[in-house]
C-alpha cells in the first residue's frame, strides 16, 4: 500500500491575516487544535445526548437539488462516492472519493471575523489498481472558509482546496481529487436515485432516541473519465455509487463500528446492507434496502438479514483484522458471497482525524460460483473502536 498526503500549506498561494502571512507551522497547529475539538465533541455526542444539534427523529420532507447540499445544524455529514471501473481492455480499478463535514457547534458564532468557523472538512480518496493489487491513498483537511473548504446549501457543490464534487446544470456530477500518487477526474451521470435508505430517508442505527441519520443514495451512476496511479493515467468507465448522509448521533457507546456494503448486481438490482457491531463482534442492529430492476424499493429489517464474515486478513500497519468474505443471506434475495477483490484495502488517513477503516472494491458471487455483480465493502471499528464518535 502506498500512502501519500500533503498539508494544505504546500499550496502555492499563501494565506494572510491582515498583511501577515501565516506560516505553515501555525496553520498546521490551528488545524490540529480544531481536529482535537472535533474528536472531543464527537465523543460527547453519543446517542441520546442533547447538545443542541438537530436529530434525525422522523421521516424527512426532501427537496432536490437542494438536499444534495449542506445541512446546517447536524453534527456530521458526508458525500461519498465509490465505483468499479475498467479500461477498454478490461483492466479493473476501484475508487473512493468522500467529503466529510463536521461541526464543533450547532450554530455559527456571532463574530464578524472571516476566521470564525464551526465546520471542519476532511476528504479521503483512493484508487485501487486491482490487477496490480495496489491501493493508493490521499487525504486532505481544512476548516471551513472561502478558498479552503465549503459546501453549498443549495445543491451538490462540495470543495476542499482543489478537490471537489459538483453537479452541473445538466445533472452531470464532476469528481476531482489529486494526491501525490493518485488522482481522480470523473464524470457521473445519474441513472437511478435518489433512493431513500429507510422510509422518508430516516435510517436507524440502533434503538436509542435520535440514533439515526438522514440517508439517501444515487445507486447507479454511469461513470467515465481518468484515474491516475503512481504517475500512470488510465481512461476508465463503469458504474459508481453515491451516498449522502447527515446526522448528529449514530453509534451508541456499546457499538464499536459497522459493516456496510453496496452492490450493483448484473440483473439490475441494487443492494445496500449494513449492520452495527458490538464489542463481541455480533450484530447489534442491521438494515438493508433492495432496489429492483424496475426501480421498486424494499426495506428489509435486521430480523431478515444474516451476515457471516470469514477469511480474515490482518493489517500489519494497524493490527485490524478484517473479514475478506461475507456470506449474505437476505429474505427474498438470492444467497451470495461478497468478497474483496484483493486484501490490502485498508484506508489509513494521515491528515484527517485518525479513523482507520477498510474501504475496498468487492464482488458478489452467486450460488453456482459465478460473479453476479460488483460493489464496495466498508468495515469500521476493527483497528479501533468508533463507539460514541459518529
Amino acid at each position: 500500500m502506498l500512502i501519500r498526503t500533503r498539508w494544505s500549506d504546500e499550496r502555492p498561494s499563501n494565506e494572510r491575516r491582515g498583511d501577515r502571512v501565516l506560516s505553515p507551522r501555525l496553520r498546521q497547529s490551528q488545524l490540529w487544535i480544531l481536529l482535537t475539538l472535533f474528536l472531543l465533541c464527537a465523543t460527547l455526542g453519543a446517542a441520546g445526548v442533547d447538545d443542541g444539534f438537530q436529530q434525525a427523529l422522523k421521516p424527512r420532507e426532501w427537496s432536490f437539488p437542494r438536499d444534495h447540499g449542506r445541512h446546517d445544524g447536524f453534527r456530521t455529514e458526508w458525500w461519498y462516492f465509490t465505483g468499479n471501473l475498467s479500461t477498454a481492455d478490461h483492466r479493473p480499478f476501484g475508487f473512493e472519493l468522500t467529503f466529510f463535514r463536521t461541526s464543533v457547534a450547532p450554530s455559527a458564532p456571532r463574530r464578524a471575523s472571516r476566521w470564525a468557523a464551526t465546520d471542519l472538512y476532511f476528504a479521503h480518496a483512493h484508487v485501487a489498481d486491482i490487477q496490480a493489487e495496489k491501493y493508493v491513498i490521499a487525504d486532505e483537511s481544512s476548516r471551513a472558509r472561502d478558498g479552503l473548504a465549503m459546501a453549498s446549501d443549495r445543491g451538490l457543490d462540495v470543495a476542499l482546496l482543489d478537490w471537489s464534487a459538483r453537479q452541473s446544470d445538466d445533472g452531470v456530477i464532476h469528481l476531482r481529487a489529486t494526491g501525490d500518487d493518485c488522482a481522480i477526474s470523473l464524470e457521473c451521470t445519474v441513472e437511478r436515485g435518489p433512493i431513500f435508505q429507510g422510509p422518508g430517508g430516516l435510517s436507524g442505527k440502533g434503538r436509542e432516541t435520535g440514533q439515526a441519520s438522514y440517508y439517501y443514495s444515487l445507486t447507479r451512476l454511469g461513470t467515465k473519465g481518468t484515474l491516475t496511479v503512481s504517475g500512470q493515467s488510465y481512461a476508465v468507465a463503469g458504474l459508481s455509487w453515491m451516498d449522502h448522509e447527515f446526522s448528529s448521533n449514530q453509534l451508541s457507546k456499546g457499538q464499536v463500528g459497522w459493516d456496510w456494503m453496496c452492490l450493483q448486481l448484473d440483473n439490475g438490482t441494487d443492494l445496500m446492507i449494513y449492520r452495527m457491531r458490538d464489542a463481541a463482534g455480533k450484530s447489534d442492529f442491521a438494515f438493508a434496502t433492495e432496489v429492483t430492476p424496475d426501480g421498486h424499493t424494499r426495506y428489509i429489517p435486521g430480523s431478515e438479514i444474516d451476515l457471516e464474515g470469514s477469511e480474515t486478513w490482518k493489517s500489519s500497519a494497524s493490527g485490524g483484522a478484517y473479514p475478506q468474505q461475507w456470506a449474505v443471506k437476505i429474505a427474498g434475495v438470492e444467497p451470495m458471497i461478497v468478497k474483496t477483490r484483493f486484501e490490502d484495502q485498508e484506508l489509513r488517513p494521515v491528515r484527517s482525524p485518525n479513523v482507520i477503516y477498510y474501504e475496498g472494491a468487492a464482488e458478489a458471487i452467486g450460488a453456482r460460483g459465478q460473479r453476479i455483480g460488483l460493489g464496495y465493502l466498508e468495515m469500521t471499528g476493527y483497528a479501533q473502536t468508533l463507539g460514541g464518535s459518529f
